[in-house]
């Protein structure tokens, strides 16, 4: 596999984990936790993007 496939797979189980993580904290109904789920899910996902963006705008991932 590719450093890129290996890449979005950590990236998307980290998201995954946070997720979950966060959601299962709150006392709500499984409707709205899963509506969480995906909030915390995609807003991690965001925040991942941005310090990899940043890192390589820097060129600390420069070996990549």
């Amino acid at each position: 596999m590719s450093p890129t496939v290996i890449g979005i797979f950590i990236l998307i189980f980290i998201a995954s984990v946070s997720g979950w993580f966060f959601s299962r904290s709150k006392e709500a109904e499984t409707p709205v936790k899963v509506m969480l789920f995906v909030l915390y899910f995609w807003g991690s996902i965001f925040v991942e993007l941005m310090i990899f963006a940043a890192l390589y705008h820097f060129d600390l991932l420069s070996g990549f």
